[in-house]
């Protein structure tokens, strides 16, 4: 295996690998930096992924019982105006929806194909008759369709992980897939959040397409991670022009931010010092 050591396989470079075989190689393998910008206004860019890190920090603050008057003075001195709305709005739409016990901000990892995988979750609800709600928060500007969500990583990974940790979170056997639940809160539509029920037959299924993606990672070779031939997902990848597919970088204004969401990486989670979950 030509991975690092110790390597812990995410929803981001599992979702890397699917997209390009060999940005997966270059950024998790090499290691490789490469100064291009992943859009032309790299300004707004920058702010706009600083909101989302700050909205999510005050979403863990609200969750964890810090009063809303005094996250709200936060939000009203951010810089980008979008975070005034997204918070406004999760205060109206969100807290109906939180009743139960919460783990917020919770990692969970478990082995599959003999390697660890590990998940971050924003919050995560528990019922009265034990079943498990996941919430995701998304500030992107476009919430996508509901079979593309169904069809990401995150999606399968998120779900399939809570079902099998679910011994260790409520008391009992644990939770049946048909328990479970992932919705995705997109702040730029906070009415309804898009609501994705889990079931057996996809649980079967993320279980053996996800460790077989793992196991086809683990023994590939060098020459095996290839470019994708997709040309379009290019576009916005920093390492364009490492691979002579363009120099300049795509418009913002026709970017879908949705993949750089904050994730793990914003929170420094150090993986290693996470308990895998026995199952």
């Amino acid at each position: 295996m030509i991975l690092p050591e110790n390597f812990d396989f995410t929803q981001s470079n599992l979702q890397d690998y699917l997209d390009c075989p060999y940005r997966f190689y270059l950024r998790y393998v090499l290691h490789t930096r490469w100064p291009a910008l992943v859009v032309d206004d790299a300004q707004e860019f920058e702010l706009r992924m600083q909101a989302g890190a700050h909205f999510h920090r005050l979403a863990q603050q609200y969750l964890v019982g810090i009063p809303a008057v005094e996250i709200s003075q936060q939000a009203e001195s951010d810089p980008h105006a979008d975070l005034h709305t997204w918070w406004s709005d999760f205060l109206i739409h969100v807290p109906p929806w939180l009743k139960g016990q919460r783990w917020v901000e919770m990692t969970l990892s478990t082995r599959l194909g003999g390697q660890r995988l590990v998940a971050k979750y924003d919050l995560i609800l528990a019922n009265e008759v034990g079943g498990l709600t996941i919430f995701d928060w998304k500030t992107s500007q476009k919430a996508p369709r509901k079979d593309w969500l169904l069809d990401r990583i995150q999606t399968r990974l998120y779900r399939l992980l809570l079902t099998d940790a679910s011994p260790a979170l409520v008391s009992g056997e644990g939770t049946e897939p048909e328990q479970i639940v992932m919705n995705y809160w997109f702040a730029a539509y906070p009415q309804t959040p898009i609501s994705l029920p889990y079931n057996k037959a996809a649980y079967e299924r993320d279980r053996a397409d996800l460790t077989q993606l793992v196991e086809r990672i683990c023994t590939s070779e060098a020459a095996d991670f290839e470019r994708t031939s997709e040309v379009r997902r290019c576009r916005y990848c920093v390492y364009r022009s490492h691979c002579d597919r363009g120099v300049e970088a795509g418009a913002l204004a026709d970017f879908d931010d949705l993949a750089l969401q904050p994730e793990e990486s914003i929170f420094n989670t150090a993986f290693e010092d996470i308990p895998e979950i026995q199952i």
